[in-house]
């Protein structure tokens, strides 16, 4: 991408000049960095839902990187200059706060701004008034090349990642079925589902059957700490854990053969998001000790399941076969397909995770990860040179995402998903991961183990 293509990433109107401090120092949030850095402290009254960052490039050319949520000032954004890019040619970095979509203050560094090409600097500016700005967007349907946009929506990775143990935890009876889905809302609030209706739930150090009220396979957990869970699977497509296991799916119509894929908890208590058939996700609303309503929304083209969901920040995230995925802003979808990596109907994303409105990565066939990032989705990325299949993803607040698959696959992935191999065992298939942090994380499926096979849950710890 060369510039900006019309009315595909808004342009900001800067205001007047502001401070500019520059330092010899490197920076906290420039310091894994090693070529040009900027550690933009943005001040001023908020809050805001959405900041927009803008470069000024040579010629008027324009690059903006967003960052989503409930935003509180001051804030220390990382910029980095575009791919190819010399910081020393950006003339100026301009900020606009948004609230709902509407540009409520914004401001610039001024004239005498300069970032030499290789340096670490800082720089601070101060929003304030209103302006009147053209509130496009990115456009969704748009994949953007890794590294094209200056990447400000993810959280700067919290130091060098944890050594973990991956260890094998027990479960009472010894189960052989396939666990699917894993969830964890803290101490006595932590289930694994699966194969033939298979709950089981964690108790200090072990793991135990509960009451299923199914015999058919439940393919994901999810819920609220302290305040909820929820699994799904095949008709009547959800269940609410109360003093039982009981039916929650009012309004969730399932055909014949339909199955609820993934769930995963929305913004508010009671509210759920899940995946299904023909390209539908179900949201849940309703109190989180009573059933709810469920309606659907079309996030993928129909004929397409969507294998797994997310929320963050107020957005839903959906992908599924061929390749295809969805992100819901506000109350619309966009959606995209990567159709040259996933071309056939057994290609597939099959989970996905989002610890923020502009940052997400999904997980899928044939080694392949993607993420999505500064309001775009980035080119796909080979995160397994023998196209080992990946089944789940969770992503860490500090921008680490963990990823898991067959042959006892578990891969930590930084921000540009450059893989780094923690665990492989061929007797292992990994299906579900979630985590509490970085060192307190679960993983499910299955052990083939002879005679028969057994029912894993996995505990990476230090």
């Amino acid at each position: 991408m060369t510039g900006f293509a019309a009315g595909t990433l808004g342009r900001l109107a800067l205001l007047s000049a502001l401070t500019l401090t520059v330092s010899c120092q490197r920076k906290a949030v420039c310091d894994d960095v090693a070529g040009s850095c900027l550690a933009l402290t943005v001040v001023g009254q908020g809050p805001f839902d959405e900041l927009r960052t803008e470069l000024a490039l040579p010629g008027g050319a324009k690059k903006v990187g967003v960052t989503s949520g409930n935003i509180d000032l001051p804030l220390t954004l990382r910029v980095l200059p575009p791919d190819g890019v010399s910081s020393a040619t950006i003339s100026a970095v301009g900020v606009a706060g948004f609230v709902a979509g509407t540009s409520q203050a914004s401001g610039s560094t001024g004239s005498d701004f300069s970032w030499p090409d290789g340096a670490h600097i800082a720089a601070t500016v101060a929003l304030q008034g209103a302006s009147p700005v053209d509130a496009g967007v990115n456009d969704m349907s748009v994949v953007v090349d890794q590294g094209t946009l200056p990447d400000l929506t993810m959280p700067d990775l919290a130091g060098p990642p944890p050594t973990l143990r991956w260890t094998q935890e027990s479960a009472t009876g010894n189960p052989r079925q396939m666990l699917y889905g894993v969830f964890s809302g803290g101490s006595g609030q932590t289930f694994a589902v699966g194969e033939s209706g298979i709950i089981l739930a964690r108790g200090a150090t072990n793991w135990s059957s509960e009451a299923s009220p199914t015999a058919t396979d439940l393919h994901g957990v999810a819920g609220f700490a302290g305040n909820g869970t929820w699994t799904v699977g095949e008709s009547p497509g959800a269940w609410r854990r109360a003093a039982t296991w009981t039916a929650d799916a009012t309004g969730l119509v399932l055909q014949t053969g339909e199955t609820v894929w993934s769930v995963a908890a929305g913004g508010t208590a009671g509210e759920l998001w899940a995946g299904s058939e023909n390209g539908k996700v179900w949201k849940r609303t309703g109190a989180t000790g009573g059933n709810g309503a469920w309606t659907s929304e079309q996030a993928l083209p129909i004929g397409n399941r969507v294998y797994g969901v997310a929320y963050a920040g107020g957005t839903v995230f959906a992908v599924g076969q061929r390749g295809w995925v969805g992100v819901r802003r506000g109350t619309a979808w966009t959606n995209y397909q990567y159709a040259t990596e996933f071309p056939g109907t057994a290609d597939a994303l099959f989970g996905v995770s989002a610890i923020n409105a502009d940052a997400a990565v999904a997980v899928g066939s044939k080694g392949f990860a993607v993420r999505y990032s500064a309001g775009s989705w980035r080119s796909a990325v080979k995160i397994n040179a023998s196209d080992n299949e990946f089944n789940g993803v969770w992503m860490a607040p500090s921008g680490r995402s963990y990823a898991v698959g067959y042959n006892g696959l578990i891969v930590r992935l930084d921000q540009s998903l450059a893989a780094t191999q923690l665990q492989t065992d061929s007797s292992q298939t990994l299906t579900a991961i979630f985590g509490l942090g970085e060192t307190d994380i679960y993983v499910v499926g299955q052990r083939a183990r002879l005679p028969n096979p057994e029912s894993l849950i996995l505990h990476g710890t230090p």
